[in-house]
């Protein structure tokens, strides 16, 4: 039990406190036809991260993670769509997604328009320490 509420208090001072961006850890991938590199990308409940996306394929692009997206902070929202699902990349775009995962679970990601042809992958968020 003390474990879980020292957890909960870490949680609680993190979410009160301002995020230093700058100390995000990266996490770069990269879509091409039809497949993300790396496809299985592991996060930490609490660590800022920064999802940095490019498209190095010929086609439009999305990575669409839904029921993971909902589990985050986000610290630029504007970088998702209206729905904030997922981001768009044209071809040669990059974009940085800043994010604190506050759940651990395994999510889905995929590209919505090339899904079909296997571009796919998880997301692993492990719990805190």
């Amino acid at each position: 039990m003390l474990v879980s509420m020292a957890a909960a208090l870490a949680l609680v001072l993190a979410a009160t406190s301002p995020l230093d961006w700058s100390r995000a850890q990266t996490v770069t991938v990269v879509a091409t036809e039809y497949g993300f590199a790396p496809s299985r990308l592991t996060l930490r409940v609490g660590a800022p991260s920064r999802l940095h996306l490019e498209n190095h394929g010929t086609e439009l692009h999305e990575f669409t993670a839904p029921a993971f997206l909902k589990t985050v902070e986000l610290g630029n929202p504007d970088a998702l769509n209206a729905d904030r699902t997922e981001m768009v990349l044209r071809p040669g775009e990059q974009k940085d997604l800043y994010l604190v995962p506050r759940q651990a679970g395994r999510y889905p990601f995929i590209c919505a328009d090339h899904d079909w042809a296997g571009m796919t992958g998880e997301i692993i968020v492990e719990s805190a320490p």
